[in-house]
């Protein structure tokens, strides 16, 4: 596979981590705003598919991105590497906020099963994993690539002395 087919399909496994993050975003949302009115949350069955394929799309995507990003070469691009570093950052409190109101708030009125709290720790992982590309991804934007990245040192030019 040449070099720009490897990073199109990069990119697009990046995009897929974006649109799994958002689905599951704006599936749990609804149920969040409950938890933090004090509501007691009963999820659908039809919810908890949209949190799982939103999880699995994203975990697909992340290994199969972090297996392509090691050939890609990245140019310098401030901008988007600050904007993917925010974004990076910003992406994990939603999960971690979820996190918290679900196990320390509601965990003794809740009726949580094993395979509920497994949810939530895949969901607190995938969103690791997805912090933690962008993250990567951002800051090899920010790095500085000079052109003479691969000599070790600059020799002077001729100057006639011995």
């Amino acid at each position: 596979m040449n070099g720009s087919a490897t990073k199109a399909l990069f990119w697009w496994a990046i995009v897929a981590q974006v649109a799994g993050a958002q689905l599951f975003f704006w599936d749990t949302l609804p149920d969040y705003r409950e938890l933090t009115a004090g509501a007691l949350v009963v999820g659908t069955p039809k919810d908890f598919a949209f949190a799982v394929f939103g999880l699995v799309v994203m975990q697909s995507a992340y290994w199969y991105a972090r297996r392509l990003q090691p050939q890609i070469r990245f140019a310098r691009r401030v901008l988007l590497g600050h904007v993917l570093l925010c974004v990076s950052e910003v992406s994990f409190f939603f999960v971690s906020a979820l996190a918290t109101v679900a196990m320390f708030d509601h965990w003794r009125r809740s009726q949580f099963v094993f395979w509920k709290l497994m949810l939530l720790a895949s969901a607190l992982f995938a969103f690791f994993c997805y912090k933690h590309q962008l993250a990567s991804v951002g800051d090899a934007l920010l790095e500085t690539q000079p052109e003479d990245a691969g000599k070790a040192t600059i020799e002077p030019k001729g100057t006639g002395k011995p």
